[in-house]
């Protein structure tokens, strides 16, 4: 049996599991792959309240007891768990280690040993490959991480396809570059940016504090980056990586601006060195050939995705 989604994704039938459902990306996870049937609030933590359709298993990786409901019956699994903060991890790269590394460990000794026949995708990064001004990265660049956060997420891809071949597991890897939406924590710099400029239109404040804007992104906004997941749970080929990008690169000056202009407020930009990342990426622009093969096509523009997290955060301010 089948289950084809709204989108005209077509998966088999079965249990799903999202790890790290209470986040960001797991959020827009769910509803993607239409899971449960109602709201999952607005409560972003583990603890949210489970829409009937969806049942809310407490795991705490890595080393937390194996919620017994978990067995063989399992279809797919998307592993979205872990330390999201590439500006935090140089502040505890152990910690960001076990969060990455060994919570994915733990879930690929899971599966070899509960649930062998399902489909792992798992979630990666971009910061595998650290910074190119050569354009856009494929997935055959040398991984090169340059911070604790990418050097995590390298050593977990390791540990999944280690597994792969000595298990049989049947895993794709997904390096998403940076995305951006509803629900992402404040500290990030879209999110960011939209509440500050928010709240500077209400006091009327003619400056914001920012932190290094000539960074060059590849954005890609939520909704893309979740139908890219449900895709490669579909259609992915096991053992492969596929970036999911635009293949567009964009300055965080050329963000701010367009959220500045959309928010309808002057202000400028005053740089703040407490906000600058430590061997920060300079231009990382990515190709997703791959992604794209198997169908996937963007639905937002950069501005659209800018447009509905503004208008998020207007509800919120």
């Amino acid at each position: 049996m089948a289950r084809i989604l709204s989108s005209g994704t077509v998966l088999e039938d079965g249990p799903i599991l999202v790890t790290g459902a209470g986040g960001f990306v797991g959020r827009h996870l769910m509803y993607q792959l239409e899971m449960g049937e109602g709201d999952f609030g607005t409560d972003l933590t583990a603890d949210f309240v489970a829409p009937p359709g969806v049942v809310r298993l407490p795991w705490r990786l890595p080393d937390g007891e194996v919620p017994a409901a978990l067995g063989p019956e399992i279809r797919y699994v998307v592993h979205l768990a872990g330390a999201s903060s590439v500006a935090h991890s140089g502040l505890d790269a152990a910690g960001i280690y076990t969060a990455n590394t060994s919570g994915t460990a733990a879930v690929l000794e899971w599966m070899a040993r509960s649930c062998p026949g399902a489909r792992l995708v798992m979630a990666s990064s971009s910061d595998v490959y650290g910074s190119s001004s050569r354009g856009r990265i494929p997935e055959t660049a040398a991984l090169a991480p340059g911070s604790p956060y990418g050097g995590s997420k390298a050593a977990a891809e390791t540990a999944a396809q280690q597994y792969r071949r000595s298990h049989g597991l049947d895993i794709v890897i997904a390096r998403p570059f940076p995305h951006f939406g509803p629900w992402q924590a404040a500290h990030f710099a879209f999110p960011s940016f939209c509440r500050k400029l928010l709240e500077a239109r209400r006091s009327g404040a003619e400056s914001v504090t920012v932190g290094n804007l000539s960074a060059v992104r590849d954005y890609t906004f939520i909704g893309d980056v979740v139908e890219a997941y449900a895709v490669l749970l579909s259609k992915g080929m096991s053992g492969m990586a596929y970036n999911v990008c635009s293949g567009e690169g964009r300055s965080m000056a050329e963000a701010f601006e367009t959220l500045r202009t959309m928010a309808g407020v002057s202000v400028s930009a005053t740089p703040d060195d407490s906000l600058l990342r430590n061997n920060d990426v300079s231009v990382q622009i990515g190709d997703a050939s791959r992604l794209t093969s198997l169908g996937w096509r963007r639905r937002y523009t950069f501005e659209e995705g800018l447009r509905i997290l503004l208008g998020w955060w207007e509800d919120r301010i």
